[in-house]
């Protein structure tokens, strides 16, 4: 596999490491997994340790058809005084890049309260991606520095920006409960726009596209280094 120099390393033996990754996998095994994780685990914490295992499974992979630049996805990406992002990256095609943003909730979270309303919870985490938006609207070349390191083999300064955000929440099961539940959640997926996407944890597959692993990077003094944990 190719490793860009913009990827850093704590430890040299990090790099062979990931040099000898060649494939993914058993696609079904891990999707076997990801089931029982979903149905089993009340914790976020477990969720993102597992996505970070296997961040094939992140929406947004391939939005732009060459997907995540130089196979980085960042854990814990932090933007602005008080924003983290559970996973970043960036994607891109010939004439634009588009960097992705992926927020990921206890899947227990409640999505509906007793009469069919959308929970406290939920309403906060979609503002907590409306404030994210926001401060990109407002902050969009400060955004671009601090990913600047994965452009130095790759000239992105002139593509056409774009900035996509998506939140992960609940599980369908609880949307097909009740018709003004189904129906409040459809408005939902059909308002979907503007940047912004909200899907359920059933909706997360390993894409066709998806052949070499991806590498997991956490971003420390504008540098992008290997997770040593999921090599």
């Amino acid at each position: 596999m190719l490793i860009d120099n913009c990827i850093k390393f704590h430890n040299p033996k990090d790099k062979e490491r990931l040099f000898q990754r060649t494939s993914l996998g058993s696609q079904s095994k891990v999707l076997t997994e990801w089931k029982h994780l979903l149905e089993t685990s009340t914790k976020e914490q477990d969720i993102h340790a597992f996505l970070e295992l296997h961040p094939e499974l992140l929406p947004g992979l391939y939005d732009l058809h060459n997907g995540p630049l130089h196979g980085i996805i960042v854990s814990k990406f932090p933007f602005g005084a008080d924003y983290v992002s559970d996973f970043a990256f960036v994607t891109r095609h010939s004439m634009a890049t588009q960097f992705t943003f992926v927020e990921i909730e206890d899947p227990a979270k409640p999505i509906f309260n007793k009469d069919g309303s959308f929970s406290q919870k939920f309403n906060q985490a979609r503002q907590q991606i409306a404030d994210w938006k926001l401060w990109v609207s407002k902050n969009s070349q400060v955004l671009v520095d601090m990913f600047s390191p994965m452009f130095k083999t790759y000239n992105a300064w002139d593509d056409y920006k774009d900035f996509k955000f998506y939140l992960v929440y609940g599980r369908r099961n609880e949307v097909m409960q009740d018709k003004k539940q189904k129906e409040r959640w459809s408005s939902i997926l059909v308002n979907n726009e503007n940047g912004i996407s909200i899907m359920s944890y059933d909706r997360l597959q390993i894409e066709e596209d998806v052949k070499d692993r991806l590498i997991v990077c956490s971003y420390q003094d504008q540098a992008f280094y290997a997770k040593s944990e999921v090599i």
